[in-house]
């Protein structure tokens, strides 16, 4: 037997498909399961860990990652020199007391590439019963498959959100397809939606359940998973076809009943849609408040009167960009550097002098924000917009954001006159850095400070990652 081991590149695909079937193994085996890497003639490496959700677990504290010798591990290293699987027991000093164990060769396209450990811990006054000797049956069947290199599958077929695990019920099949054994979990589940009794001997669609996974998985020797609508219940199968010699003598299947989960998945659509149309129906209010004042305006004579006027329909308009954006998602989080786009996009078109054009930069990390930061967020960068555009008299403005383990960073800087400039002009440090200052300190719970290293000025915002809840 061919022995290889590069381990360079990370796990192959073969590997990791292993490694995403080892929870239903280690439930089928009742036990802890190690997938075990040769590191040298000396070492393995415990390359994987997954413990039972039905048994006790050898090892409290995850394996992962752990060195064990050779020496120690005598059945592995003979199974990973034979390529055969061997059935024993292994002392472990540190723990002073024997463990049973199941070692078989992990081979992938005639090559032994690692080594699978089921190990627990033997009971003397347990005495097995139907359902657990099936499993431990159907787990040595599934052992024999990944030793001659048949299982895991090369092809991933449909990957379902809900899939079924051991524990909720477990069906085996024969090789003409027909009831070997059901466990108590699965006949349950096979009542609760509808199917009044399964029988040795009948057959999947015998029980009036449509499942075209399971003759597909015979037909194609892959695993397969349905979801299956009868009435109002909802069942998930997973089908794993049995080989012997790339012939298949019968089939894993394993039953849930998600019923209740698809009710609530349905409610949770529901709701978001329901999300959603309020985000509409806010943008449109919003929308047509910004429109009513700007109707309101052209009716006053004083000039100071309509840009008050004028200035309060801006901010509207901005928190309505926000709801816009909202309505089109089904959660409460959003690309913030798509909304900065738009905002520089809004603010420029309307405050912006045709004589006088500004560049408008943004260049912003791709950062995910909820509500609750967005809102406020946004709101300040349209006022700091608008004060570059109104009393820098600058050429250029440009929009940083940038995200870091420490919070959210924001800079807008402009190539105008600076603060310093700005200062005899009341509105330069008036209501608008006002608002700015007050939603990042009160809103955000972050800084704001203001600066003229040179020509034009740098206002720096920082936003903490977690903001804290008001009290």
């Amino acid at each position: 037997m061919t022995v290889s081991a590069d381990y360079s590149d990370g796990p192959s695909p073969h590997i990791r498909r292993l490694m995403h079937a080892s929870p239903m193994l280690a439930d089928l085996a009742r036990a802890d399961v190690l997938l075990l890497r040769p590191v040298d003639d000396s070492d393995f490496e415990v390359l994987h860990h997954v413990r039972p959700i039905n048994a006790r677990t050898v090892y409290p504290i995850d394996q992962a990652g752990v060195r064990m010798p050779r020496a120690d591990r005598p059945l592995a290293a003979k199974a990973l020199e034979t390529g055969e699987i061997f059935d024993g027991g292994v002392y472990l000093r540190h723990r002073d007391r024997w463990i049973r164990t199941l070692v078989g060769p992990v081979t992938h396209e005639g090559r032994v590439v690692a080594v699978l450990a089921r190990e627990f811990y033997p009971a003397v006054e347990f005495m097995p019963g139907d359902l657990e000797l099936v499993c431990f049956s159907t787990y040595r069947r599934l052992a024999s498959m990944i030793a001659s290199g048949s299982y895991p599958f090369g092809v991933e077929t449909r990957v379902h959100d809900h899939p079924p695990r051991v524990g909720d019920g477990v069906m085996i099949f024969d090789r003409a397809g027909r009831l070997h054994y059901a466990s108590p979990n699965a006949l349950s589940v096979l009542r609760q939606v509808g199917v009044s009794g399964a029988n040795i001997g009948q057959r999947f669609g015998d029980l009036g359940i449509d499942a075209p996974g399971i003759s597909q998985a015979y037909a194609n020797r892959l695993a397969y998973t349905d979801e299956i609508e009868l009435g109002q219940a909802v069942l998930s199968t997973y089908c794993v076809p049995l080989l012997t010699r790339e012939v298949v003598t019968g089939a894993l299947v394993l039953v849930r009943n998600i019923t209740e989960l698809r009710q609530r998945d349905r409610l949770l659509m529901t709701k978001d849609a329901t999300i959603a149309e309020i985000h509409h129906r806010v943008k449109n209010s919003l929308q047509t408040v910004s429109s009513l004042l700007q109707l309101q305006s052209r009716r006053l004579e004083s000039v100071d009167a309509r840009d008050a006027l004028a200035e309060a329909a801006r901010r509207i308009r901005s928190v309505s960009v926000v709801h816009e954006l909202l309505s089109h998602r089904t959660d409460d989080e959003m690309r913030f550097d798509e909304i900065l786009a738009t905002l520089a996009d809004m603010t420029g078109t309307s405050l912006m002098n045709p004589s006088r054009p500004v560049a408008i930069h943004v260049d912003a990390d791709p950062i995910v924000l909820s509500n609750a930061v967005t809102t406020p967020l946004a709101l300040v960068v349209s006022e700091l917009l608008q004060n570059a555009l109104q009393h820098a008299h600058a050429s250029r403005i440009d929009v940083r954001l940038r995200a870091d383990n420490d919070g959210i960073h924001l800079a807008v800087v402009d190539d105008g006159v600076g603060f310093e400039s700005q200062a005899a002009d009341e509105s330069g440090s008036g209501l608008g850095l006002t608002i700015a200052r007050t939603l990042v300190e009160g809103d955000l719970y972050g800084s704001i400070s203001f600066s003229s290293p040179g020509p034009g000025a740098v206002i720096e915002v920082d936003v903490p990652r977690v903001n804290p809840s008001p009290c």
